[in-house]
């Protein structure tokens, strides 16, 4: 799921897409407030996570629906924020910033933070022409991805689902979920 962890004041926050505080369904992000500088508010998805794949998102829901998660939960679907953006470093707004200049202040935090953390960054994908980067979209369900997201290097942080300088350019769906009426 969509997913911003702020971290001010020496704790964290995980706020969802939808403007909802979940806080308490992820407490591994509590570490993130002491390895990470304080200021920082990073953008991403919350995935279930292991071995450094991530799980179904059917294990996801079984922790999104709850206000306390149990050790037994927890275990079974452990999370990770993927961290595709950055909006405030070290106290100061980068929103405004460009794209290429968050994504390297994004860089540097990641290589800088333990594994140990339950915080990845979401890779770049270089491409030459469109025909490259369609085959690059074309292997996304191999990596449990529904496609890609396309952001103009010069482009400011966008809230909301904005169109212009980012696209989401997904796969076809294999399946749907339906009621037949």
């Amino acid at each position: 799921i969509r997913g911003q962890v702020i971290l001010r004041g020496g704790t964290h926050y995980v706020w969802s897409r939808g403007e909802e505080l979940i806080t308490d369904r992820f407490p591994e992000f509590t570490s993130l407030s002491k390895a990470l500088p304080k200021g920082t508010v990073l953008d991403g998805e919350i995935l279930a996570w292991q071995d450094e794949v991530p799980l179904s998102f059917n294990l996801l829901q079984t922790r999104i629906g709850r206000k306390t998660v149990s050790k037994a939960v927890m275990s079974k679907a452990p999370v990770i924020l993927y961290a595709y953006d950055l909006l405030e470093w070290q106290g100061k707004d980068v929103r405004d910033s460009s794209f290429t200049y968050r994504r390297a202040l994004l860089e540097k935090l990641c290589a800088n933070t333990p594994m140990t953390q339950p915080l990845r960054m979401s890779p770049s994908v270089s491409f030459q022409d469109w025909s490259e980067l369609a085959a690059s979209r074309a292997k996304a369900r191999d990596h449990l991805a529904e496609g890609l997201m396309l952001k103009n290097r010069n482009s400011f942080y966008q809230a909301g689902r904005k169109k212009g300088p980012w696209w989401k350019w997904k796969l076809d769906p294999l399946t749907v979920d339906a009621v037949m009426i």
